[in-house]
């Protein structure tokens, strides 16, 4: 999967997450996004059948150059033609601010995950279609 050069790159490589702990059984049953640049991957992320967001990552030369928003606009939009209410992530302690700009919010205390600390996010989805906001 070319959603895996990027994760690879960016968890594996970088941020020195096992490989066995990046690669799991949900990339199967998971719909995945992938920005190209220039015919090679750049970022992805994920989509699970229960409306969890994860493995969104973006190769070190294109951040903060737009990429990982677009990854969660088409991700946010695969949750709403899904049907879901709500999308939860789990959020890597350094990118809260990026996932708050998108409307999501902190829930719970932070904690470890494979070493990086977490906190868990949540947005509540307008009905596909709806132009109005909802509460929060």
């Amino acid at each position: 999967m070319l959603v895996h050069t990027v994760r690879t790159e960016v968890f594996v490589h970088e941020q020195k997450i096992p490989v066995e702990l990046e690669i799991d059984n949900l990339d199967l049953v998971s719909q995945h996004v992938l920005a190209m640049y220039d015919g090679c991957p750049v970022g992805t992320g994920r989509l699970t059948p229960h409306g969890r967001i994860g493995r969104v990552a973006v190769s070190r030369p294109l951040r903060r150059q737009g990429v990982g928003l677009c990854i969660m606009e088409q991700l946010l939009e695969l949750a709403r033609q899904h049907n879901h209410r709500e999308v939860v992530l789990s959020a890597q302690q350094h990118a809260v601010e990026f996932y708050e700009k998108l409307g999501f919010q902190c829930e719970g205390d932070t904690f470890l995950d494979v070493g990086i600390w977490h906190v868990t996010m949540r947005k509540r989805l307008l009905p596909y279609g709806n132009s109005q906001a909802l509460a929060s």
